[in-house]
């Protein structure tokens, strides 16, 4: 019922501030600044986003690692499904999807696996504060930006602090708690098996510094949807854009963050002096090289999945029937 309940108000939000987007913006302006868009820049960002998919793989490999050596193309193909399923069901049911298909491909325990969530979600924060740190030394940025990266930040604190609490749980002997809490002192145990990779200092350092460059290669890509609009700004209007969005999409939205995702871009764009059409050009061009390619993939992949995985059912199923 509770998910129910944001995932409403999620759609709700977003259509409200499409429509409050729409009535700020000249339409006719605005279908000319899309349709003036020069395609190589778009097809170089759309590219460059793949390897953002690649280093997010990559990551959850690494994080994955002291629990199962899993094989890259099947966290691969998770994590497009993944992206695609957060494209298209509320609630960010593609991260749930991903953990489900990861733990069946790898044998590999769900529970555990929610952590690895919690890691990737706490490492790309962890670059994008760090990333704040850096331009807050060049530049300023909007209020509601800075608003809103003190409740990032307090909400990274307490996600850090429960990976720790968790971590060193599962570091002390099963019998310092009653037996009456065996089930939640296991779950607890599970989750913190999920954040082994902490332990080690080179998993740890290297997962950082893949977020930091995944966090990088994003901002190019905005830079790279700029120049299709013959936008030649300083790299760090991109990276205060970057920092926007993803402060934004925090809010309850409709699936792929659709609404806060172009009103935080915008917004950032006219607090820079940029014309408000322009502005939203570049956040929806950036948008769709995000969305429209993983999309596309992910749903393919999910039904090459659903077909092979129906295929050996069959196959089990007719063996079995000669057998007897």
């Amino acid at each position: 019922m509770k998910r129910k309940i944001i995932s409403a108000a999620g759609w709700i939000i977003s259509a409200a501030m499409i429509v409050s987007l729409f009535l700020k913006l000249d339409v006719g302006a605005l279908w000319k600044e899309l349709i003036s868009a020069r395609w190589t820049w778009i097809a170089a960002a759309a590219a460059l986003n793949l390897t953002v998919v690649f280093m997010k793989a990559l990551r959850w490999q690494w994080f994955m690692r002291p629990q199962n050596a899993a094989r890259i193309q099947d966290i691969l193909n998770a994590t497009v499904i993944g992206m695609a399923g957060n494209n298209l069901l509320p609630a960010r049911g593609g991260d749930w999807l991903k953990i489900y298909l990861i733990g069946k491909w790898q044998s590999t325990c769900k529970t555990g696996l929610i952590s690895v969530a919690g890691l990737d979600k706490l490492f790309d924060g962890l670059s994008l504060l760090i990333l704040f740190g850096i331009l807050s030394m060049h530049s300023t940025f909007p209020q509601w930006v800075k608003d809103g990266t003190i409740v990032f930040s307090i909400a990274m604190i307490l996600l850090l602090s429960l990976s720790i609490f968790l971590l060193l749980h599962h570091r002390h002997e099963q019998n310092e708690m009653p037996k009456s809490w065996r089930r939640i002192r296991n779950f607890a145990a599970k989750l913190g098996n999920g954040l082994s990779a902490l332990k080690s200092l080179r998993l740890t350092t290297g997962a950082l510094a893949l977020s930091i460059l995944a966090s990088a290669a994003q901002i190019l890509t905005i830079w790279l949807c700029q120049k299709a609009y013959g936008l030649s700004l300083d790299m760090w209007v991109p990276a205060i854009v970057f920092v926007a969005v993803n402060l934004a999409i925090m809010i309850p939205s409709a699936p792929s963050g659709v609404g806060p995702f172009e009103m935080a871009a915008m917004l950032t764009y006219s607090w820079l002096g940029i014309k408000s059409e322009v502005g939203f050009s570049v956040a929806l061009m950036y948008h769709a090289v995000q969305f429209i390619p993983i999309t596309l993939a992910g749903v393919v992949l999910y039904l090459e999945t659903t077909r092979r995985s129906a295929h050996k059912g069959m196959e089990k199923a007719k063996t079995m029937v000669e057998v007897e």
